[in-house]
């Protein structure tokens, strides 16, 4: 039983790391074009328009990018498990000619109907912000197929657990669209954002299909619909989709909400979810990705057991790595947005604000990530109508406390209502689990959240001297904004490290199978 724990923990640990550092790396890249369109646009009308433009698409595309590996990662599980990969690929070859034809009348109907679509989003935005930003919605509608097939061809790696090439799809694109963004931001303003972003994702389906041509796999159309495979995957779809339209219209009620409370505030608090959002998946979200995979495995073979032990690992890595970058990002979140972002248009009283609703925010970066691992145990054993009541009960709670929380704190209200939304859908989740599942076996992680707390709360001394070391030091403003996001970073690791050992957070077994490769 040890040995297995020890076994499983060292494949989540190692494909998470792979996932992570390439994911990471694409946030990197992500966070360089944010600073590069603020530095370049400001906070104002143009990048209202440019996000409010990008709402829909991005909401129908991550469809397909966040709930379609849920669908397709069993499926081919399934296969590749049987060494079955003919079937594989003929159905690939269907599936991806009968999602290009779908996705390309998607982008069609939402170039037609961008007039419709973006005006209600933003009712309280001037007549010319509007204009701006339908113009922006026609071009970027074009994502939603380049990002749907990318998805599909995404889920198949994963499913044959290749991690490599299918995490770096972010990195690729996000270079792309930096350089064209470079080369073209004068002639062009910020549609070059819009071009770059096209180009970027085209070049992300290539890198994929070329992957997945080296293990044998040759497209070729092939059109049947009425295939009951491809039929029974687009069952099986119809929950995963009712529930990310559900839930990602918590985006469409910031705009509406955001669009009251003065020009920029939209932008503000959108950025200041793209952060929170890109360091909890860094690594949180690469925990998900890879947890997936194993459990679909595990449930093919009917192995309760091993899901159980699977989703435990999974919990223990998620909040080991969760809670100290929540913390660390209360603590840090100003002068990471001042680093980031303060210069060119982007003001000091901007980067103030926007720490500030980082702060307000950074909960949800454990709590979201505790919902998606609690709900990789219902897709794996194809249970698609529990994640979609999970998502209902998100999008209604986050409805109704962000009216009355705007109402009473002002742009302070959207991330509050957002944690508090997560909180009320990680309880539900956690107690279906308990009934569909059975005991999952907490009382071995009884002492965990103690040790945890002991090493959290000496990584956030060490952070605190950090960060008062900064002060007694006199540099140029320049330099000092490093510091003031490093120094108090790498006192507060160094100290989690050390607590880690101390308190016997992390299994020294897992350092072992390393340590044998090195010798």
């Amino acid at each position: 039983m040890t040995e297995l724990l020890v076994t499983g923990s060292n494949y989540i640990v190692k494909n998470a790391s792979i996932t992570a550092t390439l994911v990471g790396l694409g946030i990197v890249s992500g966070l360089i074009l944010d600073a590069l369109i603020l530095s370049a646009f400001g906070v104002g009308s143009q990048t209202d328009a440019f996000f409010t433009a990008l709402t829909v698409p991005l909401l129908i595309s991550s469809v397909f990018a966040i709930q379609g590996p849920k669908v397709l990662i069993p499926v081919f599980s399934e296969y590749f498990r049987h060494d079955d990969n003919a079937a594989a690929w003929d159905l690939l070859r269907n599936l991806l000619t009968t999602a290009l034809c779908a996705l390309v009348g998607i982008c069609l109907l939402g170039v037609t109907l961008s007039a419709v679509i973006v005006p209600p989003q933003i009712p309280g935005l001037e007549s010319k912000t509007i204009a701006a930003a339908v113009w922006l919605s026609r071009i970027i509608f074009a994502l939603v197929i380049c990002q749907g097939l990318a998805a599909i061809l995404q889920s198949v790696l994963y499913a044959q657990h290749r991690y490599l090439v299918s995490s770096s799809g972010k990195l690729v694109s996000n270079i792309l669209t930096i350089i064209v963004v470079i080369l073209c931001r004068g002639r062009f303003g910020i549609q070059a954002v819009a071009a770059g972003m096209l180009f970027g994702n085209f070049v992300q389906v290539m890198v994929l299909a070329l992957a997945l041509s080296r293990h044998n796999f040759r497209y070729h159309w092939v059109l049947k619909p009425s295939d009951p495979k491809l039929r029974e995957i687009f069952r099986s779809f119809r929950y995963p989709l009712a529930g990310h339209v559900l839930g990602e219209s918590a985006m469409i009620l910031q705009n509406i909400l955001g669009s009251f409370l003065g020009s920029g505030n939209l932008t503000v608090m959108r950025y200041a979810s793209r952060i929170v959002q890109a360091i909890a998946g860094i690594l949180l979200g690469s925990v998900v990705r890879v947890t997936l995979p194993l459990m679909a495995k595990h449930a093919a073979a009917n192995d309760l057991r091993a899901q159980r032990r699977t989703f435990l690992e999974s919990i223990r890595l998620l909040t080991i790595v969760g809670l100290p970058v929540c913390v660390w990002l209360i603590l840090a979140a100003e002068p990471l947005v001042v680093l980031l972002f303060e210069r060119g248009e982007f003001s000091r009283a901007d980067a103030v604000l926007t720490g500030l609703l980082i702060q307000f925010m950074a909960a949800d970066i454990l709590l979201g990530r505790l919902v998606s691992i609690t709900q990789t145990l219902f897709y794996a054993n194809m249970d698609m109508r529990t994640p979609l009541i999970s998502t209902v009960i998100f999008t209604v709670s986050h409805t109704v406390l962000a009216i009355v929380l705007v109402g009473l704190l002002g742009v302070l209200g959207l991330p509050i209502a957002v944690c508090l939304a997560s909180f009320t859908t990680a309880i539900y989740m956690i107690v279906k689990l308990q009934s569909r599942f059975g005991p999952v076996g907490w009382r071995e992680m009884r002492d965990f959240p103690f040790r945890l707390a002991a090493t959290c709360a000496v990584a956030g001394g060490g952070f605190a001297v950090g960060a008062k070391l900064v002060t007694l030091i006199t540099v140029s403003y320049s330099v000092a904004k490093v510091l003031g996001v490093a120094m108090p970073t790498a006192v507060g690791m160094c100290l989690f490290i050390a607590g880690a050992f101390s308190f016997r957070l992390i299994d020294r077994r897992l350092l072992l199978p390393m340590g044998r490769r090195v010798s």
